[in-house]
């Protein structure tokens, strides 16, 4: 797989991608411009041993979509660029069928059946020895990088174990310690899940996972160079239950209370909020910018979704409390909610430090405010009440709001903080009426309800639930 002389190879490649549940443009006409393979990463002489392992590299796949007249220039040169973890054997593989990507004919390898080698658990241990070791590979116009951290526990006899789950990026288990991710839709520079993971280990934060390295490549397609990170690897959280599951288990009718939970999630967040402020760059901003901001995404988001439209004039002054406010911003989690979550015995982690995937990256990078992460849990909060719809339901949240808000400031917000609060959960309930009318319509009662709730006189009486049963 080093080019696209085979258009058959390429065809077969361009099915496993499109049909892969990493696949970012479900729905568009996609095409493969490029495959650019990094260094191999196992001996290709061992591929001809009957007892040796598999070849294996990391492949850049290029892809461009087809757009429609009326879109802009700049859409149309829009393409992504995704990565293949390959693994090359001889002959097909009895177990490895559901993983074929294609057959090829490899200039160093001759004719051979390639496996996505995510699947193919003697290809994931030739990845966590390269890791182990450190290794630093070139050839031609390409390079990848291994790097570890000083965690302790990575060793090379981990065995690997694919996870099954729905994910935008794939994971593999390594025994009971460790997991790699594989970033699928790469993002060019360096991902934000290892930077944060890293400052925040090194300034000794307890609320999110060890990081025990990550790998890196370069790879030039027509003159160009570019570089990303292609895995991380983190602690295996043991007996670690999601947060939204633990939440949804909680209003369920042998549910326990959720009320101690959310308030040490509030400390939780708080506590990371404190490391990141500690670690990157803060700066202030005003209040009236941040309330035009939002008016002009409602306005935005009232023409995609009319319904909104009868709640834009009381939105609209839940904006306007931020416009004499002055905002402390700094680095934050951006896409913040109980599925972010992970509760252990040693209590909450939080994961996932990639942002909104809806927003470019400079936007994921730029500072903000740190209530953008709280509204972001408070909004969590009301999805899993309305998806357990009952008596008890309405009370539930009120009691997890209340407790996540005085675990996070430590004690009872001020009428300022409460304001600015309303401002950024009237904003991100905005956003997901959009997004509910555009993928789950059924849904659209959850989100409506707070933006009911949230465009009354009187913002801080409970809304009207009643809307929000799905």
């Amino acid at each position: 797989m080093s080019g696209l002389g085979d258009p058959q190879v390429a065809e077969q490649v361009m099915a496993y991608i499109t049909g892969a549940r990493w696949f970012a443009g479900k729905g568009r006409l996609a095409s493969l411009v490029s495959l650019t393979p990094l260094p191999w990463l196992s001996e290709v002489t061992e591929f001809y041993s009957p007892s040796g392992p598999p070849a294996v590299r990391l492949v850049i796949a290029e892809v461009a979509y087809a757009v429609e007249e009326e879109e802009t220039e700049a859409a149309a040169e829009a393409r992504e660029m995704y990565q293949l973890a390959v693994s090359y054997r001889q002959a097909p593989h009895p177990d490895l069928h559901y993983a074929e990507i294609a057959r090829v004919d490899d200039p160093d390898l001759g004719p051979a059946v390639a496996y996505d080698a995510a699947r193919d658990p003697d290809a994931c241990r030739v990845l966590l020895k390269a890791l182990i070791g450190q290794r630093r590979l070139s050839h031609r116009d390409a390079s990848v990088r291994f790097r570890t951290t000083d965690a302790p526990g990575l060793t090379a006899d981990l065995e690997p174990r694919v996870f099954t789950g729905q994910q935008s990026n794939t994971s593999v288990m390594l025994g009971d310690v460790a997991l790699i991710k594989l970033f699928r839709r790469l993002e060019l520079g360096r991902n934000l899940d290892i930077e944060i993971h890293e400052a925040l280990n090194q300034a000794g934060n307890a609320d999110v996972a060890s990081l025990f390295g990550w790998a890196e490549g370069s790879w030039t397609i027509d003159g160009q160079t570019y570089d990303a990170d292609l895995a991380m690897v983190v602690e295996q959280l043991k007996d670690a239950v999601d947060g939204w599951d633990l939440a949804l288990n909680s209003l369920g009718p042998t549910g326990r209370s959720f009320t101690a939970d959310a308030e040490a999630l509030g400390v939780a967040l708080a506590e990371t909020h404190h490391a990141l402020r500690q670690a990157f760059p803060t700066t202030e901003v005003s209040g009236e910018g941040i309330a035009q901001g939002m008016k002009q995404r409602l306005a935005q988001a009232a023409a995609a979704a009319p319904v909104l439209l009868d709640y834009t004039e009381g939105l609209a002054r839940r904006f306007d409390d931020l416009r004499a406010a002055t905002l402390p911003t700094q680095r934050v989690h951006g896409d913040f909610h109980l599925g972010q979550t992970l509760h252990t015995p040693d209590g909450w982690k939080i994961i996932d430090f990639e942002g909104e995937p809806a927003k470019t990256m400079a936007e994921r990078l730029a500072p903000d405010s740190a209530w953008r992460d709280v509204a972001g849990m408070l909004r969590s909060f009301d999805y899993a009440a309305a998806s357990v719809p009952g008596p008890d339901s309405p009370t539930w949240l009120a009691e997890c709001r209340r407790a996540f808000l005085h675990g996070y400031a430590g004690g009872d917000l001020s009428e300022t903080d409460n304001a600015i609060v309303r401002a950024y959960e009237a904003d991100k309930a905005v956003y997901e009426v959009v997004y509910e009318v555009r993928n789950r319509p059924d849904w659209i009662g959850i989100p409506l309800g707070a933006v009911a709730g949230l465009a009354q006189s009187d913002p801080t009486a409970s809304p009207d639930l009643s809307s929000s049963k799905l």
